[in-house]
């Protein structure tokens, strides 16, 4: 991992809470590659350079939308793609 310092990464949570989603969310984002992550002594962090460049960007790619919180449409509100 390139990052040396610790205040460089945000908390998934706090990541999570930034952007208006569930941890879940931000951990999917992450798997799919379109935040980059780490986990670091059994917790999971993003680092501030990705968050800032996902806020940035991620409404302009197609499938990129985040799960709200407690959304109730149970036919898919297509946030989940």
């Amino acid at each position: 991992m390139p990052i040396n310092e610790k205040k460089d990464l945000v908390p998934v949570m706090e990541a999570a809470q930034e952007l208006g989603t569930t941890g879940l969310n931000v951990m999917m984002r992450i798997k799919r590659g379109g935040l980059a992550g780490w986990e670091i002594e059994g917790k999971w962090y993003v680092t501030s350079e990705s968050l800032e460049q996902y806020r940035r960007q991620g409404a302009d790619r197609p499938g990129s939308a985040l799960c709200v919180r407690n959304c109730s449409s149970k036919s898919g509100c297509g946030s989940c793609a």
